[in-house]
């Protein structure tokens, strides 16, 4: 299957899936709201009671969102493979998947942070020798750790779908994205770039809209129109996302099989 096909097939089931986007609209709308009086207090001094409501705040929303992911990766799964989704099922997919996801997206971030950790001591143990030959190879290793980080976060950018879609556990849905990536990397890569600008690019014209609207609205009012507008993009862009990259996913995985 082809990059753009894919794409294309992204923005037809979210088309023909607004149920979910809905869904994700109202969540985003949610937290996006609630989290207004956290940036309204930017501007103050920051307290200790503020940090500490803003990471609970964030916290809160990464557990919640890990929730509203797996749900709408299997209701979008099962619309890819049977032509239907049943949104009554959002809520037992989501505790299905839930562990894993959180196991997964766990494993994940400390590979980063291995990779960053490996790179920073390297470079803030070179310092002090005030060797500029040695700084630069140290620079350059850390550049190169950093890099491979970053590739191996490509090659795990299809273990959700995995999970999801093969019903294994967090390792194996690792293993098989590692392979699958590995000899697609090129399009995986591509897919995603495309996908970002995209996103970017939408976002621009709708940035561009919000702007002339919230001129003419007053503070608080507008910083909830903005909120709005902006789950509702997210919300839509969201299945666009999943979906292209499950059926690109799948296609690959069918290809891997035959």
């Amino acid at each position: 299957m082809g990059i753009i096909e894919a794409i294309k097939k992204g923005f037809g089931v979210a088309t023909k899936s607004l149920g979910l986007v809905l869904i994700l609209f109202t969540f985003n709308a949610i937290w996006s709201i609630a989290s207004l009086p956290l940036v309204a207090r930017q501007g103050t001094a920051v307290t200790p009671q503020v940090t500490a409501t803003a990471l609970t705040f964030s916290l809160l929303f990464i557990l919640v969102s890990i929730f509203v992911q797996g749900g709408s990766l299997a209701l979008i799964r099962d619309y890819i493979k049977e032509g239907k989704m049943k949104l009554a099922n959002l809520l037992s997919n989501g505790l299905k998947y839930y562990l894993r996801l959180f196991g997964l997206g766990l494993l994940i971030i400390l590979i980063v942070t291995v990779a960053a950790l490996l790179a920073a001591l390297l470079v803030v143990a070179t310092a002090p020798l005030n060797n500029t030959t040695v700084t630069i190879i140290a620079a350059t290793i850390a550049l190169v750790i950093g890099g491979i980080g970053l590739y191996y976060m490509l090659l795990l950018t299809m273990s959700p779908y995995s999970l999801v879609c093969d019903e294994v556990g967090i390792i194996e849905s690792m293993k098989r994205s590692v392979k699958l990536v590995r000899k697609n990397v090129g399009k995986v890569l591509l897919l995603l770039v495309i996908l970002i600008l995209i996103s970017l690019g939408i976002g621009f014209l709708i940035g561009l809209v919000i702007g002339l609207l919230t001129a003419a609205v007053p503070g608080g009012a507008g910083q909830v129109l903005i909120s709005i507008v902006n789950s509702a993009f997210n919300g839509y862009l969201g299945v666009v996302m999943m979906a292209s990259f499950m059926v690109f996913y799948l296609a690959l995985a069918a290809k891997e099989k035959a």
